[in-house]
């Protein structure tokens, strides 16, 4: 699934192209199986109608959403779910397979949501008409901005019993955070990801915070991670290079570039945490 550094890479290759564009057209293609793109927002007819026409104010990024500010106040929502893409194509191009959603922008292109596996989703959020059932407001810190503080992180890290990994998994807990960027947090903090989280000392804390920030920065530099599965591009449809620098994630088998041990994983809350049995008691 792409998270904060992949979507804030989708952002900021959308910024300046998009910024102050606006919405000309909107379509959604017909599928036989069924969409599940708009399955939190109450109308299909309306979602379209109340985007065509609407100018982009500027585009944002809170945990692993894309927001699409727009005149109106209203605020438009992506979520990419496990595997889908976000493209800026030229005006003419053919739409890739699996495309859900065209935004057709003037002068500008037109901007496909891809998603084969249909985890995506768009919404559009309102207060005013009070359709806030998907609220990137309520979210956990953003763990980029000053705010964001080892305090800030214990506090929250001593509430709960649960098992670290699972824990960094909680968008109230850190916002953006996946099983990327949790696995190499993990690994660069020392933290084995079955340790209960009320039981990390303040010096463990100190480094899982310094190990969150420094990765997250590390792959956003690096435009993000393609993993295995080589579905994450961003805007232009280039994939990121992060997945050059991963010690743990994606490397069961492998040998720990640190200290020689062989990677091992286990399932926590159905979810597959990467870790060195050595480096991370």
């Amino acid at each position: 699934m792409p998270e904060l550094p992949e979507v804030e890479t989708i952002k900021r290759g959308l910024l300046p192209r998009l910024r102050g564009k606006v919405i000309r057209r909107v379509i959604i293609p017909d599928d036989s199986r069924g969409s599940r793109l708009l399955r939190r927002y109450p109308s299909k007819r309306s979602f379209i109608r109340k985007l065509t026409g609407r100018r982009i104010i500027t585009l944002k990024r809170r945990a692993k959403y894309l927001l699409l500010h727009l005149d109106t106040n209203e605020i438009l929502i992506i979520h990419l779910g496990m595997s889908g893409q976000l493209l800026l194509l030229p005006d003419r191009s053919v739409a890739p397979p699996y495309t859900r959603l065209i935004l057709k922008i003037a002068a500008a292109g037109r901007l496909c949501l891809i998603d084969p596996r249909k985890f995506g989703e768009v919404y559009l959020f309102s207060k005013k008409e009070g359709h806030t059932t998907i609220d990137p407001f309520s979210l956990g810190p953003e763990p980029l901005l000053k705010s964001f503080t080892p305090e800030v992180l214990g506090r929250s890290l001593k509430k709960s019993r649960s098992v670290i990994k699972t824990v960094l998994l909680d968008q109230k807990i850190v916002a953006g955070l996946g099983n990327i960027y949790t696995d190499e947090a993990l690994f660069r903090a020392g933290i084995h990801p079955r340790r209960r989280s009320s039981g990390l000392t303040g010096r463990e804390i100190e480094r899982l915070f310094q190990g969150i920030r420094e990765v997250l920065r590390e792959a956003i530099n690096l435009h993000g991670t393609t993993a295995a599965d080589r579905r994450y591009v961003d805007s232009k449809g280039e994939p990121g290079r992060f997945q050059a620098r991963l010690n743990v994630y994606q490397r069961k088998g492998e040998r720990c570039p640190r200290c020689g041990a062989i990677i091992e994983t286990v399932k926590l809350g159905g979810r597959t945490a990467h870790f060195c049995p050595h480096c991370q008691k």
